[in-house]
This record gives C-alpha cells, sequence and structure tokens, in this order.
C-alpha cells in the first residue's frame, strides 16, 4: 500500500474565542483564531505566540479563560484582535466575573465560557 504524508495543516472551520488573563491585577483579552479540541479528553486549545501581551500573563498566572462569543460580539471580538493590551486598557470592555478562586477573568456576555 503506497502512504502518502500530508503537510501538518490545520482543518477548520475554528470557533472564534477571546482568550482573558490577569496581567498586572487587571483583566485582559485577546482574540484567537486558531484553536479548539485537542483529543477526546476535555482538553481545549488555544494557538498563542509568545509575543502576545496576553501570554505573559498566562505564564505569570498559569490561568486562561476561553470565551466563545455570539455574532452580537464581533464589534468587540474584532477590536481584541487588533489592539494589543500591552498599549490599550481592556479591563472594562465586557462585564468580567471569575471563578471561585479568581483565577482568570471570564466574560459575561458569552454564552460559552472555560477555565
Amino acid at each position: 500500500m503506497n502512504r502518502i504524508k500530508l503537510p501538518n495543516v490545520p482543518v477548520g472551520p475554528f470557533p472564534a474565542m477571546i482568550v482573558g488573563a490577569t496581567i498586572n491585577g487587571k483583566p485582559t483579552y485577546t482574540t484567537v483564531g486558531a484553536g479548539g479540541c485537542a483529543c477526546l479528553d476535555p482538553v481545549l486549545c488555544v494557538s498563542l505566540k509568545n509575543t502576545h501581551y496576553i501570554t505573559q500573563g498566562i505564564i505569570e498566572t498559569g490561568f486562561f479563560s476561553v470565551n466563545i462569543p455570539s455574532s452580537a460580539l464581533v464589534k468587540e471580538m474584532d477590536y481584541c484582535g487588533i489592539v494589543s493590551g500591552k498599549d490599550t486598557d481592556k479591563s472594562t470592555l465586557f462585564s468580567n466575573f471569575y471563578d471561585e478562586a479568581g483565577n482568570a477573568p471570564m466574560i459575561e456576555e458569552c454564552p460559552l465560557t472555560f477555565l
């Protein structure tokens, strides 16, 4: 049997996600276009470069949230992907809430949130 090795190319579609983390005691968010289930176990993955500002908060705290927005948040989601939290305070963009331990900010307006 002949086998063909295919290039490692992501196969979509991928859900639009807003990732949240805490930096300097404040919530910040970024839009992520590549992510989803990593395996059959309940494991979510997101694709972030180490040069993204939010990555600093994830490394420092060890926590991040994944927020799946509705189409009503397309403008805010776009803004989070265009503007860096390094230069702009995004902490008041959404209604933030935390789990009991206060690990990572989640977005009240999103119908699905994961920590």
